[in-house]
């Protein structure tokens, strides 16, 4: 609060630091209304009122404190608790000798006011009419084996430069990737901008890529990938244009040095024919004896981790449909990085829970940790760390969901239901043709 100069001048009944208790109260106690959550923080928001005593403030003096608190506390809040939450031992948080990180983006739905339409932009279209809310483009950085936030941009999905891949080069440039660190990521930041950025902090990474593009041959290796180079935008349009004049352009082209892994995933849910799919992915480990082919192909699965934290912001912190609170853009940037907060505080609780028992993160329920921290600040809750160890998930099961685009809710459904059972997957990984531009 210091820090951000939002101490407040005279002692009210709702200083600074129970304004910032209760706007986290808000975010951890999703859906109530604000006399509710105040109740329910009656033995931390009591202490701290002004000389008057304590009593629950109506509405509109909760409102008005919020708004004379501002984001940037909650913003330096963030930062102080953002990381990986990951020991160095932490099962499936480390691979290749690197922390595993995912990089990916999500969108959150904001009230329909004046104010946040002139902020974040019209709702989606949907043909000639607006979608119902507008939206915020959420970009975080995240540990695979903990779901711990290491950073966060967000910014209006109809705003000037809020694109994915703008808001994961602002993650970049801000220094929180770093060496030590394998980043993950899908064919939405498979371009030679974001990746460079990346690249840039010293970060390695494993990317998906498109079928589509141009990685020539450099070298072939033994394990099936090969030495290649992702192209700088120019270099790429030089190449293109000497493909098209049928003469050869430059090799090796401007750009990342990387290897290529083309693999073939055959899938077998239990009970059902056999589907595969091909994967193709980029990294800047160089040496195939270190991180072979295959244990990349496989690795790659770990970006869905960053799908299931957005699934804790999404659907366990908050409630599935139901939108953010604030009215004003000012109050949706502080509840967006209260939000990410609370969300950061739950991880650490379940991290811990893990590290003491000994057990995969994974093991650990996010909602049963919810749940005590959430008992835990309005009563006197047992130890948070035993009650999260006190019923363990089962381990995560090898499950297949094929995607189904453009299709009814009811198929989508069976189809789910179908894959109950064990799932077997075999890896092939395809050797190019002979090196070549």
């Amino acid at each position: 609060i210091s820090a951000a100069g939002a101490r407040e001048r005279r002692r009210r009944l709702l200083p600074a630091p129970a304004v910032m208790i209760f706007v986290l109260g808000c975010c951890l106690f999703f859906g109530e209304g604000y006399g509710e959550v105040a109740r329910k923080l009656a033995g931390w928001l009591g202490p701290l009122a002004g000389p008057g005593g304590w009593r629950v403030p109506g509405t509109g003096a909760l409102a008005r404190a919020r708004r004379r608190l501002g984001p940037a506390p909650f913003r330096l809040l963030f930062a102080a608790l953002a990381g990986p939450l990951a020991e160095a031992a932490a099962p499936g948080a480390f691979m290749f000798g690197r922390l595993l990180a995912a990089l990916d983006g999500t969108v959150l739905d904001v009230p329909y006011t004046p104010a946040n339409i002139a902020a974040f932009g019209m709702p989606p279209s949907q043909g000639a009419r607006a979608g119902g809310f507008p939206q915020v483009r959420l970009v975080t950085l995240t540990g695979c084996g903990t779901h711990g936030i290491i950073d966060a941009v967000f910014r209006g999905c109809r705003a000037p430069a809020s694109s994915e891949q703008h808001l994961a080069r602002k993650i970049a440039i801000r220094g929180r990737p770093g060496p030590g660190m394998l980043v993950l990521a899908d064919r939405n930041f498979c371009g030679y901008p974001v990746a460079a950025c990346l690249a840039a902090t010293g970060a390695d990474l494993l990317i998906r890529v498109k079928s589509s593009q141009w990685l020539p041959v450099l070298d072939v290796l033994a394990d099936g990938s090969y030495r290649s180079v992702l192209a700088t935008p120019a270099a790429g349009r030089r190449a293109a244009v000497a493909r098209y004049q049928g003469r050869p352009g430059p090799h090796p082209p401007a750009g990342i040095p990387v290897r290529v892994i083309t693999a073939d995933i055959t899938i077998t849910p239990a009970g059902q024919a056999p589907r595969t799919g091909r994967c193709r992915l980029i990294t800047t480990l160089a040496d195939p004896a270190t991180a072979p082919a295959s244990a990349l192909a496989a690795c790659y699965a770990q970006r869905w981790e960053i799908e299931n934290g957005y699934r804790e912001i999404k659907a366990f912190t908050c409630h599935p449909g139901q939108v953010l609170r604030s009215a004003t853009p000012a109050g949706i940037t502080q509840e967006i990085w209260a939000l990410l907060c609370a969300c950061q505080l739950t991880s650490t609780a379940r991290a811990h829970a893990a590290a003491a028992g000994g057990h995969d993160p994974d093991r650990i329920s996010y909602t049963l940790t919810l749940r005590a921290i959430r008992r835990a600040i309005t009563t006197t809750c047992p130890d948070i760390t035993a009650e999260a160890l006190s019923q363990l998930l089962p381990p995560r099961r090898r499950r297949s969901y094929p995607r189904l685009t453009h299709t009814s809710t009811a198929r989508r459904r069976a189809t789910r239901a179908s894959q109950t059972g064990h799932t077997t997957y075999k890896t092939t990984i395809t050797t190019p043709d002979q090196p070549g531009p």
